[in-house]
């Protein structure tokens, strides 16, 4: 008789209703002794017997071993290990916090700054780049999808390469400077520091007031260093426009970004001179100007804009994903800097699996700063990555977090995108994605690994299977907007006309989008079929013989009239075309109907006339 386990200590934390539900599923699978479940898991029996204990969160290898051992839901006991080492590492977090404020090597999701200069890695040869490019144009435009790195581009590279000192914008910082994100006036104040006077903006909704105090605030610093001849000699004053896509996505006045682009292309096309007195003098006299702008929305903007097209030709600046070589840097060097290490294994599972996500520099910052916080002694660790959750985690509580702040009409339009983005991988999840073994969930590898989950195919085998959505497809009533708010929370990215997830492991990470994409795997098949058709229409040059009619077409009309099929615009287009053709042809058949029933009306009254006729002469005789 094997011995009977010890009575868990009294309390009601998660971990101990979790080694409670692990005991639980032991008994119901026979109460087996650990020897024969060892045998059954290939895991040692301590470990097994560990995992049951409530003291200590269990790896994810040996939960996953003990719940298969068992006869378990492996994907449900998954994704509970997931939230709870994440409400664990929450716990953990808060107690070390006070601890590591101002000492963290990475800033997590968010961009990085000025004052994170001394911890930005990784972008050097782009940095060169921008910095030459600039050299040699008046007017730079950088581009790139979201999330690829644009702003911390500028704000930690070009402008400490510029001389915005890292003191100085921490000074400006404390004192409650504004970044442009808020409801501020979306203009920093200019820094001269050992070389030129520069000025950062962001549009916002009024982008003629943050252009005004921003020019007006790089005048007074020109006109400061031209005053005071011993200090250091200065290029071309700077003007810094980040986020440049929100003139399109929140100024609404048209007229107002068309003013705002010419001011700067103006302001570029300036000759650069001696400014005249006043504090608005070097606006007055030009400065070159680094336009930062998403490409989903730079060519909007310049089909709006020729003359902006037209002066930053041959300067434009992509920004795309970095390659494995950069994320090592971007990895390792600020962990150095802060006297720690990254052990091997946690940099191969988040090189091999975020070199190759969309959003997945971001994720990684993220998953750091996390992991930061777990490290052990001075070594960021696997172990400590999966104690966060890892990229699951991550990404389930962003997503969460979203959710929970929405009005009840964004969250049915959030989950009309997630339903179409996520329809487009088999099984709600990325395409090739296998079982895996218990290991390689454990490596990081999650449901993006395929086959055995090596690192390897997490790298390259999916990649080309990856189909991203057009952006054509999200403009109905309220979607743009929802859209860019899933943008700013990393969790969907955009990239000229495209739109896709930020990490194909979010529908498997995030259960309620896991449950929306079981509740509507009917609705996607029929919306894939609809969007197939609505494309082939419109690539056909809107062929009427195209068009659904019949049964098929009432079906889909009702469907999307109830809510229950998210049509985008084309899809509309195409079921409108479709009702009319439809109507044109009952018309076509009701006045055909009326022709015939009017022939046969006629011809029986000429018969009946032709028939009178012969009757009278019939009595004539």
């Amino acid at each position: 008789m094997p011995r009977r386990e010890s009575p868990l200590d009294p309390g009601d934390g998660s971990l101990l209703r979790f080694a409670g539900d692990l005991r639980a599923l032991r008994e119901r699978a026979g109460s087996p002794p650990y020897r024969q479940l060892a045998l059954r898991a290939h895991c040692s029996a301590a470990s097994l017997s560990v995992a049951a204990g409530g003291r200590r969160l269990p790896s994810l290898a040996v939960t996953l071993a003990y719940v298969q051992a068992c006869g378990g839901d492996v994907r449900e006991w998954r994704h509970r290990w997931q939230l709870l080492a994440a409400e664990l590492a929450a716990e953990a977090a808060a107690r070390r916090r006070a601890l590591d404020v101002g000492r963290a090597p990475y800033p997590g999701a968010a961009a990085f700054e000025a004052v994170d200069a001394d911890r930005f890695f990784g972008r050097e040869a782009l940095l060169d780049r921008l910095v030459a490019v600039l050299a040699e144009r008046r007017l730079v435009i950088v581009t790139g999808p979201s999330g690829a790195g644009k702003s911390s581009l500028v704000r930690a590279g070009l402008l400490t390469r510029l001389g915005w000192s890292p003191a100085v914008a921490a000074v400006a910082a404390a004192a409650g400077d504004g970044n442009g994100d808020g409801p501020g006036d979306g203009a920093e104040r200019p820094r001269t520091g050992d070389g030129v006077p520069v000025a950062l903006l962001t549009p916002g909704e009024r982008p003629m007031e943050a252009y005004a105090l921003a020019l007006a605030r790089l005048g007074q610093s020109v006109a400061r260093a031209t005053r005071d001849p011993s200090g250091p000699t200065t290029g071309d004053p700077v003007l810094v426009v980040d986020q440049g896509e929100q003139l399109r996505t929140r100024c609404r006045d048209a007229a107002e970004r068309v003013r705002f682009l010419d001011a700067l292309v103006a302001l570029a096309a300036r000759a650069p001179e001696r400014p005249p007195a006043g504090p608005a003098g070097a606006a007055q006299a030009g400065c070159r100007v680094v336009l930062v702008i998403r490409s989903d929305q730079s060519g909007p903007l310049f089909a709006e804009h020729p003359g902006l097209a037209e002066a930053a030709r041959h300067a434009v600046v992509p920004v795309g994903r970095p390659a494995p070589v950069e994320l090592r840097r971007a990895i390792t060097e600020p962990a150095l800097r802060a006297g720690c290490t990254v052990e091997g294994a946690l940099l191969a599972v988040l090189i091999s699996t975020a070199a190759y996500q969309p959003g997945g520099l971001s994720l990684v910052s993220a998953a750091l700063a996390a992991t930061w916080r777990r490290r052990s002694g001075n070594a960021l660790t696997l172990a400590g990555f999966q104690a966060t959750g890892g990229f699951e985690g991550a990404l389930a509580r962003a997503a969460e977090t979203l959710y929970d702040g929405l009005e009840i009409a964004d969250r049915m339009l959030v989950r009309t995108v997630f339903l179409r983005l996520g329809a487009e991988l088999p099984d709600g999840g990325p395409p090739g994605a296998g079982g895996g073994t218990a290991a390689a969930l454990a490596l990081g590898g999650g449901p993006t690994a395929g086959g055995d989950g090596t690192a390897g195919e997490v790298a390259g085998g999916d990649e080309g299977a990856r189909t991203p959505l057009w952006r054509a497809e999200f403009d109905g009533p309220g979607v743009p907007e929802v859209l860019e708010r899933l943008v700013r929370a990393r969790l969907v990215v955009v990239d000229r006309d495209t739109v896709e997830l930020s990490h194909y492991a979010l529908p498997q990470a995030w259960p309620r989008l896991r449950g929306w994409l079981v509740e509507g795997r009917g609705a996607s098949g029929e919306l894939q079929g609809l969007t197939a058709a609505a494309r082939g229409w419109a690539g056909a040059d809107r062929d009427p013989e195209l068009l659904y009619r019949g049964a098929r077409l009432e079906h889909l009309m009702r469907r999307v009239a109830d809510g229950e099929l998210a049509a985008t615009g084309i899809e509309r287009a195409f079921l409108a075309a479709s009702a009319r053709a439809a109507t044109a042809d009952r018309r076509r058949s009701q006045r055909q109907q009326l022709t015939v029933a009017g022939v046969a009306a006629a011809s029986g009254a000429l018969l009946a006339l032709a028939g009178g006729s012969r009757i009278r002469r019939a009595w004539r005789w």
